[in-house]
C-alpha cells in the first residue's frame, strides 16, 4: 500500500512537469516570430494563422493544466474539461489543414518551384496527432495509463513544429541548414521526451509502458524518415492530389 501511494504522486508530477516544460518550449519558439511580429507590426499575419494560433496556445495550455489537476488530486474537474480538450482537439486538424493550405498557396504566389515540399511536415504531424489523439479518446475510461501516454505523444506533435523556429531564426547562433539531416532537428528534439518517459516508466512500473513503446513506434522512425521524404519525386507528384491544389 505504501508503495503505491507513493508512485501515484510520482506518475502526476511527472506529466504535470513535463507539460509544463513542453508549453514554455512552444512559447518560446513563437517569441519571435509571432508575438513580437504581432505586437511591433512588423509582419501582418492572415487571420487564419490567429485563429490556429489561439486554437493551438489553448490546447496546449489546457493540456498543462489537465496534468496540473491530477497532479493535485482534481480528478473530478480534470474529466469534467475532457470534453473542452476532445472539441479542442477535433478542431485542431481542419485548422491545421487550412494553415498548411494558405501557406502552399502563398508560396505559388512568391514562385516557389516546388510549394508542396515542406508541406509533408504538416501532413504528417497533422496526421500523427489525430491518430495519437483518438486512441487517448478510446482509452480515457478504461486504461487511463494508455490515455496519458497518447496524449503526451500527442503533445509532442505540437512541440516538435513549434520548436522548428529555434533551428529556422537561431537566437544565439547560426545552425548550418544541412538539409535533409538538419531537418531532423526539430521532431527529435521533442522526442527526447520520449526518453524521459521510458525512464518514468521503468522507475515507477519496472518495465516500459506498451503505449509508451507504441508511440515511440509511431513517433520516431516517421520522424526519422520525414525529412528524406519531402522533397521526393514520390511526394511532389502526390501533394498536388491529396490537398486540391496545383
Amino acid at each position: 500500500m505504501t508503495a503505491a501511494r507513493a508512485i501515484k504522486p510520482a506518475r502526476s508530477l511527472f506529466f504535470a512537469r513535463t507539460a509544463l516544460l513542453m508549453l514554455a518550449m512552444v512559447i518560446s519558439a513563437f517569441l519571435i516570430t509571432y508575438f513580437q511580429a504581432l505586437l511591433t507590426g512588423s509582419r501582418v499575419f492572415p487571420a487564419v494563422y490567429h485563429i490556429h494560433g489561439v486554437a493551438y496556445f489553448a490546447w496546449m495550455g489546457l493540456y498543462a493544466w489537465q496534468t496540473h489537476l491530477v497532479a493535485t488530486g482534481r480528478t473530478a474537474r480534470h474529466r469534467e474539461l475532457g470534453l473542452a480538450g476532445i472539441a479542442l482537439s477535433a478542431l485542431m486538424v481542419p485548422l491545421g489543414v487550412s494553415l498548411a493550405i494558405h501557406a502552399i498557396n502563398r508560396r505559388i504566389a512568391a514562385g516557389n518551384p516546388h510549394p508542396f515540399d515542406t508541406t509533408l511536415y504538416n501532413v504528417i504531424d497533422i496526421t500523427l496527432f489525430a491518430v495519437l489523439m483518438t486512441a487517448s479518446i478510446a482509452s480515457v475510461t478504461r486504461h487511463p495509463d494508455w490515455h496519458r501516454r497518447f496524449t503526451f505523444g500527442a503533445a509532442l506533435c505540437l512541440v516538435g513544429p513549434a520548436v522548428s523556429r529555434w533551428f529556422l531564426n537561431p537566437w544565439i547562433m547560426p545552425v548550418p541548414q544541412l538539409s535533409p539531416w538538419s531537418d531532423l532537428a526539430p521532431n527529435l528534439t521533442a522526442d527526447l521526451f520520449l526518453i524521459a518517459l521510458i525512464l518514468y516508466d521503468r522507475r515507477t512500473l519496472g518495465r516500459v509502458h506498451p503505449a509508451t513503446l507504441w508511440v515511440c513506434a509511431l513517433l520516431v522512425p516517421i520522424h526519422i524518415a520525414t525529412p528524406f521524404l519531402t522533397g521526393s519525386v514520390w511526394w511532389r507528384e502526390l501533394a498536388p492530389s491529396i490537398l486540391k491544389l496545383g
